[in-house]
């Protein structure tokens, strides 16, 4: 009897792995492809063709997770992560559909140790470096992100989805030119996701080029006319190059959107003073002090200005950015309907160099340091060598064309050219939102 129920447990096994049809396999590859090239809906709804094809695939579950929270779907997106938690993974897609669905779940090192572990099965598969640059950016490990991803698009040049993501770790980083580069070349890749345009025009207003910012906010704001983000960036924007009238059509709409939007109210009324009508630039400037008593100090300097005729606020300070009362954006409502986190995910397909040998056992990852694999340093240095204008990275950090070799915090860095070493230094890394994604990039995007 027990040889009997031993034979009917081996047999039962090869019938388990038969549940998953070739037609789901093709369905949830068909929805990485979508999602690698920025069709983030079209991903979502392959993935659940997958699920239907077979009900119950937990690595379809933990794929299409993090397809939903790249579009914002909270809550759909927990509930696939909470059946996907629960799976053994066997190979490497399967590590990293673990992964994701940890990620969406909060589980950093958990998520973190299956990326390390699908990326020990295949050290070509571009999702174990994807996800780890994601979580690495969750936990504000800025530089380790940012090297997780330039492998990532050493990987995989044609992958929108990287690139829009690394711009907004760039953004995060303050290198904004080289974010400006990344949405560019996700924009000629795939020109229908619009978020890019945005994103784009964002990192144009923070170089203080508006005349640039101005049509990448445009092509955005046609397709999400009420984002109120957008709407002050143009409005900031557009006052900076004497478009008043065109600043005050923007501030309008965010007003009628959100009447106590403190920020718009302000900048309103310094519009209104420009275009001659004081009395209404008094009366908007003396509301958004009401609404924010802790920016009373600086409004006021603006109401004394227009009450006393002085220098208008472009003529005195051209270059200036137009906001009195805050950090640009803050404060704004919410995220509209599909919007990316400034912290969301994207995936990958590959080709690195062959690995080491791995270890038998996942190591317990150390403090401080990464839990990707390293390549030789001689087939490091050949890659390195075939492709250097794809660096893409920090100040002191591992390059693009490192693919295979993946950030180690400890380890000494290799210094690159001088004609490609940047000055900036990273600064003013902002926090993630709590809750769910924030634009480009909770997941793997930065807010």
């Amino acid at each position: 009897m027990r040889a009997l129920a031993a034979f009917v447990l081996l047999a039962a096994a090869p019938v388990r792995a038969e549940r998953v049809s070739p037609q789901a396999k093709a369905e949830l590859q068909r929805g990485l492809d979508a999602y690698m090239s920025a069709r983030f809906d079209d991903a979502v709804e392959a993935l659940t063709s997958a699920l239907e094809k077979s009900p119950g695939w937990k690595t379809a579950a933990g794929l299409r997770a993090i397809c939903l929270w790249t579009t914002g779907d909270v809550s759909g997106a927990r509930r696939d992560a909470q059946t996907a938690a629960s799976m053994k993974p066997t190979d490497a897609e399967s590590f990293a559909a673990r992964g994701f669905a940890r990620f969406v779940r909060r589980e950093l090192d958990g998520s973190a140790q299956d990326f390390v572990a699908a990326a020990r099965r295949e050290n070509r598969f571009v999702l174990a470096y994807f996800g780890m640059g994601s979580v690495r950016s969750s936990q504000e490990r800025l530089k380790d992100a940012l090297t997780n991803l330039n492998i990532a698009a050493r990987l995989k040049p044609d992958a929108a989805a990287v690139f829009i993501v690394r711009g907004t770790v760039l953004e995060k980083l303050k290198n904004h030119r080289m974010a400006v580069d990344d949405y560019s070349k996700a924009l000629k890749l795939a020109p229908e996701f619009r978020w890019a345009y945005y994103y784009r025009g964002r990192s144009y207003r923070e170089l203080k080029d508006w005349r640039k910012s101005i049509p990448d906010l445009t092509s955005f704001l046609e397709f999400h006319p009420d984002f109120e983000q957008a709407l002050y960036f143009r409005s900031n924007a557009l006052f900076q190059v004497g478009d008043f009238k065109g600043a005050l059509k923007d501030l309008d709409r965010i007003l009628q959107l959100n009447p106590k939007n403190a920020l718009a109210l302000a900048n309103r009324g310094v519009a209104r003073a420009e275009v001659g009508d004081r009395t209404a630039a008094l009366a908007d400037l003396r509301r958004a002090k009401e609404l924010s008593p802790e920016k009373s100090a600086q409004i006021q300097i603006q109401i004394a200005r227009i009450e006393s005729g002085t220098a208008s606020a472009a003529a005195s300070a051209p270059d200036a950015d137009v906001e009195i009362t805050g950090t640009p954006g803050k404060g704004l409502p919410g995220k509209a309907a599909g919007e990316l986190a400034d912290d969301a995910g994207i995936a990958a397909q590959p080709d690195l160099p062959d690995p080491e040998p791995l270890p038998d056992e996942e190591p317990e990852p150390t403090a401080g340091a990464s839990l990707l694999p390293k390549a030789p340093v001689k087939a490091v240095r050949e890659k390195a060598a075939e492709a250097p204008d794809e660096a893409r990275r920090a100040p002191g950090e591992a390059t693009a064309s490192d693919a295979g070799e993946a950030p180690v915090e400890d380890a000494p860095r290799r210094r690159a050219p001088a004609p490609q070493q940047r000055k900036e230094t990273p600064a003013g890394v902002l926090p993630e939102e709590d809750g769910g994604p924030a634009g480009p990039g909770e997941f793997m995007f930065l807010k």
